[in-house]
């Protein structure tokens, strides 16, 4: 028996893994391909000569160059943020993605590099809501699939708002032009998103009446669930940001 135990550790040693690793095929071949969504400053936008910049655009840049490989940013919306990675169209997606239990069941997270809260925007002449409660009876949009969405449905459910109605917008821009053109009443976004919005012309007529009663959101790089070797490089990666300062100076 110890003979043929001893047979069979060896042979396991002899034996080449068949299956390649992600972080092994982003090594060979020279490139990270990288989602970002391009359409929610501060975290990734374009600047006013269209080259895509942002705070995870920043953190793509980080990874390529600790990888030592070539980037490209592939633009992904919201809704596309998990396709991308399922379909290998993307190899991680920096994205701001909530980690939340329901979404890996479909595609694996790394630790959080990022925190958000959530607040409420509507328009700067709006004198009816005041503070998250105020949306019972109102018309609310938010940007379909996304964490503020679910909070805010399972809050709805929870009023029984015969009066109110919830309109899901498929992009961040949809959203900002619903509630400017009056199509919704507010807004339910992230308040640093929110803020960077009203600094450009387009937003100018927003404002945030209140924070929302959601919880803190802490949100991890997406990547294919059985890559684990590329998850464990990812997971190290962000303890070195958060060590080295990085993460405070991209805040």
């Amino acid at each position: 028996c110890a003979v043929f135990f001893g047979a069979l550790v060896a042979s396991a040693f002899l034996v080449p893994d068949a299956r390649a690793d992600k972080l092994d095929d982003i090594l060979k071949n020279g490139k990270l391909r990288c989602g970002v969504m391009l359409d929610v400053p501060p975290i990734g936008y374009r600047d006013k000569d269209n080259n895509p910049v942002g705070y995870d655009v920043e953190i793509c840049k980080d990874i390529a160059k600790e990888l030592g490989v070539q980037l490209e940013l592939i633009e992904t919306p919201s809704a596309d943020r998990i396709p991308s990675v399922l379909t290998d169209r993307v190899d991680m997606s920096v994205t701001g993605a909530t980690n939340s239990l329901e979404r890996a069941k479909v595609v694996g997270f790394s630790i959080p590099y990022q925190v958000w809260d959530y607040s409420v925007a509507v328009k700067k002449d709006n004198k009816t809501i005041t503070k998250y409660a105020d949306l019972k009876g109102k018309t609310v949009g938010g940007v379909r699939g996304t964490t503020p969405e679910k909070y805010f449905l399972d809050d709805f459910k929870k009023w029984n708002d015969p009066k109110g109605k919830y309109i899901p917008c498929g992009s961040d821009a949809e959203q900002w032009l619903a509630v400017k053109q009056g199509k919704v009443d507010a807004i339910v976004h992230g308040t640093v998103a929110i803020g960077e919005f009203m600094k450009t012309p387009q937003g100018t007529d927003l404002k945030i009446c209140c924070q929302t009663s959601f919880p803190q959101d802490w949100t991890g790089i997406m990547v294919k669930r059985n890559e684990q070797g590329l998850l464990n490089w990812l997971n190290l990666f962000i303890w070195h940001e958060y060590k080295n300062g990085r993460i405070d100076e991209l805040y």
